[in-house]
């Protein structure tokens, strides 16, 4: 079984819930778009750090090309967003840093679907801070990183260490949406979160 699907069963669920509650987010409304950059740059600046820490950049040779803190950064000046970031995750293994980067470059897909969404308003605000959601137009990242993690000796002799970074990846992004979601629904109680 190649590791992409190893890693898309076991992280089923949590992939799942993440996705059901963005989902629920109307981007049109700017207390949802700006709860979901929060949200985004909560968990994606510490994994980000983690990642860099634990010298990702030695496995993965585009990886600057690939780092999006500072378009997000952007985004949150643009808008005037305070964020709160977690605690950086500790990585044990290359493979768990891989599983972490495989839930960062899936993530890019979802996210050409809100960006999507905010033009169906192109007069919003919003759409002055899209830099997170556009960040690697044009690029392959996500089939030339599955070919990179298919081919990598720590993915393939350690399947469950790139199960348990992604796991670790979904849980940051789920919690640091949370309170979003709860925000949001008692604004807006009409969204049924």
């Amino acid at each position: 079984m190649a590791i992409r699907e190893i890693i898309s069963e076991a992280t089923r669920r949590s992939h799942g819930r993440l996705d059901v509650a963005l989902s629920r987010l109307d981007l049109a409304i700017p207390v949802y778009y700006e709860g979901f950059l929060r949200s985004q740059a909560e968990a994606l600046f510490p994994i980000e750090a983690a990642l860099e820490a634990g010298g990702i950049e030695q496995h993965i040779p585009d990886w600057q090309q690939r780092v999006r803190t500072p378009a997000l950064t952007h985004d949150l000046e643009t808008l005037g967003i305070v964020c709160n970031p977690m605690p950086m995750p500790d990585f044990k293994s290359i493979a768990e840093m891989l599983g972490a980067v495989y839930v960062l470059e899936a993530s890019r897909m979802g996210e050409r679907v809100m960006l999507a969404r905010l033009a169906e308003h192109p007069d919003s605000e919003a759409m002055n801070a899209t830099a997170y959601l556009r960040h690697g137009f044009g690029k392959r990242f996500w089939p030339s990183f599955l070919t990179l993690l298919e081919n990598h000796p720590a993915a393939q002799s350690n399947p469950a260490g790139i199960v348990h970074g992604a796991e670790i990846a979904f849980a940051m992004f789920e919690d640091a949406l949370i309170p979003v979601t709860r925000v949001a629904a008692t604004q807006f109680p009409q969204a049924n979160l």
